[in-house]
Order: structure tokens, then C-alpha cells, then sequence
């Protein structure tokens, strides 16, 4: 008799509970992988504030492993690429440089490109790295 009532008492596996889990999850995911374009889509009109300030724009040179300059994803050689910069720099003299050289580049190469970005009023030059 005691067998009997133990086998009455059998745990049960109830299904319907994980499979809510299961959805809500999966919803949660979902959210949470569309969230970056959410963001971007969203028009909001910000607060003003007397201390706010104004993030330049930015402007990507690359430097490929052959010594090819690209600036803003067009070839350019050093004239070339004094003269967009000052083109650019004209609209907005803040626009910040980031300047991408490939690591296998002589020193000469990269010098001589941020002389000719220095020499075409940038103020604001950065290096791009990738993290370790």
C-alpha cells in the first residue's frame, strides 16, 4: 500500500509553464536585438541646456597596406587629401579626423599623412586602435 501511494505521488512535469518561459524569452531576445535600430528611429526632441556641448563631426582617413590613402571612402593622394580636409574643415572647423593606418606601414607613411592633415588645420586628429 505504501508503493501505491508513493507511485500516486509521482512528480509531474508540467509543460505549459516552461513553455511560457520559453516565449517570454524569447520575446525578451528579440527585443533586445532590435534595440539599437529602435533607438536610432526614435524622434525625440532633446531638453536644451545652457552647458551643452556640441559633438564635432568626425572624419575617417585610411591608409591601406600599400600606401593607398581614402579619405571618407574615396581614393586620394596627399594633394588630394589636404585639399578635401580643408574642404571639409571649411563647413566645420571642429570636424574631428580619425586616422585608420594599417600596422604594417613604415612610421614615414603615417607621419607624412598626419603633417599633411596638421598642415590642412586639424585640430582634432585621433589614431584608431582595436582593443586587445
Amino acid at each position: 500500500m505504501l508503493a501505491s501511494k508513493r507511485r500516486a505521488k509521482a512528480l509531474r512535469f508540467e509543460l505549459i509553464p516552461m513553455i511560457d518561459i520559453f516565449m517570454i524569452l524569447s520575446l525578451f531576445l528579440a527585443v533586445m536585438a532590435f534595440l539599437p535600430q529602435i533607438n536610432d528611429s526614435l524622434k525625440a526632441e532633446l531638453p536644451s541646456s545652457r552647458t551643452s556641448e556640441k559633438t564635432p563631426p568626425s572624419v575617417i582617413v585610411q591608409i591601406a597596406t600599400d600606401g593607398k590613402i581614402q579619405l571618407s571612402n574615396q581614393s586620394v593622394d596627399i594633394p588630394g587629401l589636404e585639399r578635401g580636409v580643408r574642404g571639409l574643415l571649411k563647413g566645420n572647423p571642429e570636424t574631428a579626423i580619425i586616422l585608420a593606418a594599417d600596422k604594417n606601414l613604415s612610421y614615414e607613411k603615417v607621419i607624412d599623412v598626419v603633417d599633411t592633415l596638421k598642415g590642412a588645420g586639424v585640430k582634432r586628429l585621433a589614431l584608431a586602435t582595436v582593443p586587445k
